[in-house]
Order: C-alpha cells, then sequence, then structure tokens
C-alpha cells in the first residue's frame, strides 16, 4: 500500500456546470496541468485534484463519477477523500471530454481544488535529503504551471517558498534552529546543507501532510 504526503500549494477553480448534485467539467482543463507533470522530471511532484465544498472547504462526497465523449463513457475513479485520479489521455483531451460528477445531496455547492503534492512509493522513512528535493521540486513545478511568460519574464510574481510545514499524526515539542512547531504542525526551514544530508527525519507513516511554507 503506498503512502502519499501532501503538498498543498495552489488552488485552481475551473468553470463547472451545476445541475443539482452534478458538477461538469472540462477534461482539457486537467489534461494541460497534468501534460505539465507529465514534461518535467519529477522524482516525488504531482498535481492532484479535489472536489470540495465551496463553504467549508471539506471533502464532497461524491456518489458517482464518469468521463464522458460523444461515443463513450468510462468510470471516473476517486477516493474518499473526493480526489479524483483522473488518466493522462491524450484522446480524451482530442475528444473534448467532460468529467461529470454526482454528489451526496446536503453540500451547498461544490468546487474543484488543485493540489501540487508528492506521493511516496514503497517508502517508510524520510530523510532530510527528501525534504529538500521534495521543496525543490514544487518550487519547479509550481513555475511550470504558471506558465512560460511568469516563469521566465515576470518570476518575482511567485511566491517564495521559505521551507516546508510537516502536519503529524500527533504533537511535536521540538523547537530549535530549522524547526518550529505548534501542536502538530511545524514550520521547517529547509538548508542548502540537507541537499545530500541522509539524516531520518521522520517515519512516513506518522507524517499526515507536508505544505510548502510560502511568503505571503
Amino acid at each position: 500500500m503506498k503512502s502519499k504526503i501532501v503538498f498543498v500549494l495552489i488552488m485552481a477553480l475551473w468553470s463547472a456546470i451545476a445541475s443539482a448534485n452534478t458538477v461538469t467539467f472540462a477534461y482539457d482543463s486537467f489534461y494541460d496541468r497534468l501534460k505539465v507533470v507529465n514534461k518535467g522530471d519529477f522524482e516525488f511532484a504531482r498535481v492532484g485534484f479535489y472536489l470540495v465544498d465551496t463553504v467549508s472547504m471539506q471533502p464532497c462526497k461524491i456518489t458517482k463519477g464518469n468521463i464522458v465523449t460523444e461515443e463513450a463513457s468510462f468510470p471516473l475513479s476517486y477516493t474518499d477523500e473526493a480526489q479524483l485520479l483522473l488518466p493522462f489521455d491524450k484522446e480524451l483531451d482530442k475528444d473534448k471530454a467532460k468529467v461529470l460528477i454526482e454528489t451526496k445531496s446536503g453540500h451547498s455547492d461544490c468546487q474543484l481544488k488543485m493540489q501540487i503534492e508528492a506521493e511516496l512509493f514503497n517508502t517508510t522513512s524520510l530523510s532530510r535529503s527528501d525534504l529538500y528535493k521534495m521543496q525543490m521540486e514544487f518550487e519547479e513545478l509550481l513555475a511550470d504551471l504558471s506558465g512560460f511568460f511568469i516563469k521566465n519574464l515576470l518570476s518575482f510574481l511567485l511566491p517564495e517558498q521559505q521551507g516546508v510545514i510537516v502536519t503529524f499524526d500527533h504533537t511535536q515539542k521540538v523547537t530549535n534552529a530549522t524547526m518550529q512547531c505548534e501542536s502538530q504542525v511545524c514550520q521547517i526551514t529547509v538548508p542548502k546543507t540537507w541537499l545530500n544530508d541522509n539524516t531520518h527525519f521522520a517515519d512516513s507513516a506518522n507524517v499526515q501532510s507536508v505544505q510548502p511554507w510560502l511568503a505571503l
């Protein structure tokens, strides 16, 4: 079973056609972003798509989902956290596919949230060098997703990353020059000296999520 560490970095909303408890998205919105990840040389970096309640920002309860073209319909895979597990498929893009999602009644409205995240396969622990590499990959992916104009001509508009925010599954009491914690959440400065530092940082099973620590 794979472990997943989520880096919440950016949220993008696409226009959705809503009808009762059904929302519809154009597949090409997903494909364009998946294509950026596919072209990059990323060991950890991914883009995740989640359907969340517009008021509470909690996961919407999905009851059914399909990817539909004019000639065919395919079931949409998703998780209990309302993550949409979309394929990277050039033919679906060409066929102008739509993503149709039915949600359980009770949600006032649902919207799409995009997250930059990392998935760790067959990894039981994290080292300092892992955190350093993840930070570098997410900086690069954020720049790639922003487009050529911003990345190359207006890079100063991109938020500066100060480190990472790690959320553990239990309260942390460690406080030092690189790590400031409050309850389960720790802000961590990732210095360049961690590039080749294989010192054990944490067991993957004890980490709920990791986010970029941005200077906003």
